[in-house]
């Protein structure tokens, strides 16, 4: 049966007390970082209206903008918080308060090459700093810094949203912003998936994708190639679908 998050976020809290106790041997950090990531949490957000639509009973087109909090070394960390008893006044004066699910701000700081880490409620003895190793945006420029090659077989397609794509290179990347195909979804990664083509074969790859990704229904491990052939399906955190036609 699945715990509710008033439970969780009270452990937590608890939990990141007795780590901040040091010499506390017992707490780890890690089993903190998993219970958080089951977690609601509460991030503080400006708002941009400017060019949002109302339908009945929704508004779509809302801008938010997380709020950012810097060390004294300069470092910007995603201030996030447990509950609205860790939420300063001055924040409820000038934010707006959104309730996301933990991952979600996992997937954000991640993604964004901005952020050097997430502060669980920064303004209390209940904080704790959750660092990303290394950046995403390097890895990935790092990971295709080598020259791009021309794909010879011309006939390669992907159909994805009723839109046609040619494969006319490799690597050919497949994510949220700055790849060949850009699915503007927060749910899809920066660089979700890559296809290469070597030999006269098209491969793909989940790039350690947050949510993961499908080749024909199978989920694929990270960064491990598997081959495609016509009519495959790639499907990108189990929302969006992409069917390869390889052509003559």
């Amino acid at each position: 049966m699945a715990r509710k998050n008033s439970e969780l976020i009270k452990e937590i809290e608890e939990l990141i007390k007795k780590y901040n106790k040091k010499p506390e041997k017992n707490i780890r950090k890690r089993d903190i970082v998993e219970l958080f990531q089951d977690t609601e949490i509460i991030i503080p957000c400006r708002t941009d209206f400017s060019d949002c639509q109302v339908y009945e009973e929704s508004i779509e087109g809302v801008n938010l903008k997380p709020d950012v909090v810097k060390d004294e070394k300069n470092t910007r960390m995603l201030p996030v918080f447990t509950s609205y008893e860790q939420v300063p006044v001055e924040y409820m004066e000038k934010f707006s308060l959104v309730r996301i699910a933990a991952a979600d701000a996992y997937s954000f700081m991640n993604d964004s090459e901005y952020l050097h880490g997430i502060v669980i409620n920064p303004f209390s003895s209940a904080n704790l700093e959750l660092r990303k190793k290394k950046s995403p945006v390097k890895s990935a420029t790092r990971n295709y810094a080598k020259p791009v090659e021309p794909v010879q077989n011309k006939g390669a397609i992907i159909i994805h949203n009723n839109q046609k794509y040619t494969i006319a290179k490799s690597p050919f990347t497949i994510g949220r912003a700055g790849t060949d195909i850009v699915i503007p979804e927060t749910y899809i990664s920066k660089v979700h998936a890559v296809i290469s083509y070597k030999d006269g074969k098209y491969r793909v790859a989940d790039y350690d994708s947050t949510n993961g990704t499908r080749l024909n229904g199978k989920q694929l491990p990270t960064k491990v190639y598997y081959e495609l052939g016509d009519g495959s399906e790639i499907q990108l955190a189990d929302k969006e679908k992409l069917t390869v036609y390889l052509g003559s």
